[in-house]
């Protein structure tokens, strides 16, 4: 069969897809997952039982337009309904964003690596991908972006903080990059892991939609992180009125189950909960910091809820040696691990020295 000429274009060129792979296996059962970047300790109970009270009604379709989250979320961060699109997780949203947005030729820039949605999403929409490498501390190069622009450019990505390193740029230089593009450029802001960053003076860049930033901007934000609902699969946008019309217009926007709606709704009022998940991947992060240190492994500065790290040693070998013991860590260039419990962050150091004792 010859199956490339019933192809689209784009998906001609395209190369192979990771998040794409066809797998022979399901996930491995009795393993400890850390490679994910999932919250160990789950959903709240509010959130547990909002979902099994739920599911008794799940014979019914949802609220095909979210109205009463997207309410919640408007409160939240004192915009209006308008501003806000929901999606089946944030990679719903960047698959409606290249979907709307990209024509065939269009440059969209992003340094690598990151968070492998974004590169799909170009090419599935026959645009091109201007990629920079990140800064020499594993951070998004936003000098290098800008000096990048051209007047083929439509998308700038800013992952932030970035997958899989973990790092961040502070947000007053992320908005005064936004602030310098062209007008025919659209930048869009990832912050999945937006909760999890220490550093006081970082904050959000809805502020910018807050404030009646009147230029095109997308800010991304998902309950599949700190909220613990990754299976549930609902992810966010803000951005302005006019924009979010037209993003509407991608039928992503009406996938989102009747459960997950009902989760989201009690997720964010039980902030207390968000809180706690903060405070208990901070310690375990910094355990792991240290101790892979100790180990003579170089880190990319974390500030999530994983660390990037180089053994110095295949990081492949490292991931499969791992695997046979039951623990399971990623390899994107170095090796990432998400920080987990303290007895699984404690099983998963007591291993890797094992490991890196036998090179």
């Amino acid at each position: 069969m010859n199956v490339e000429c019933l192809l689209r274009d784009s998906m001609k060129t395209k190369p192979k897809s990771n998040r794409g792979a066809r797998q022979k296996t399901s996930t491995p059962k009795n393993v400890t997952r850390m490679n994910y970047n999932e919250n160990p300790y789950g959903m709240s109970d509010e959130v547990k039982k909002a979902v099994t009270d739920a599911s008794l009604n799940s014979y019914m379709y949802q609220d095909f337009y979210a109205v009463d989250l997207k309410k919640q979320l408007a409160d939240l961060y004192g915009l209006t309904v308008d501003h806000v699109c929901i999606g089946a997780g944030s990679s719903a949203i960047i698959d409606m964003l290249g979907e709307v947005f990209i024509n065939y030729g269009d440059e969209v820039v992003y340094c690598a690596p990151t968070y492998e949605a974004f590169p799909d999403m170009v090419s599935d929409n026959g645009g091109v991908r201007v990629v920079l490498p990140l800064t020499d501390d594993y951070c998004y190069d936003l000098d290098a972006m800008l000096a990048a622009i051209t007047d083929k450019t439509k998308m700038v990505i800013v992952c932030n903080p970035n997958n899989p390193t973990g790092t961040y740029v502070n947000s007053a230089k992320v908005e005064e990059f936004i602030r310098k593009l062209p007008d025919h450029v659209i930048p869009v802001v990832d912050e999945a892991y937006f909760e999890y960053v220490e550093d006081p003076t970082h904050y959000s860049l809805i502020k910018m939609i807050q404030e009646g930033y009147d230029r095109p901007l997308f800010v991304l934000r998902t309950f599949s992180k700190i909220y613990g609902m990754a299976g549930l699969r609902i992810g966010y946008t803000f951005a302005d009125p006019l924009l979010i019309d037209e993003l509407m217009k991608a039928c992503q926007a009406w996938n989102v189950s009747y459960n997950a709606l009902a989760a989201a709704q009690a997720a964010l009022k039980d902030q207390e909960y968000i809180k706690k998940i903060k405070a208990l991947t901070t310690a375990g992060r910094e355990y792991l910091e240290d101790e892979l240190t100790k180990l003579g492994c170089t880190l990319a500065k974390p500030c999530a809820n994983f660390i990037y790290f180089d053994t110095h040693h295949d990081p492949k070998e490292i991931r499969a040696a791992l695997a046979e013991r039951k623990i399971m860590i990623s390899a994107f260039g170095f090796n990432r691990v998400s920080v987990g419990t303290e007895e699984q962050n404690k099983a998963f150091i007591a291993a890797l020295k094992e490991i890196l004792a036998a090179y």
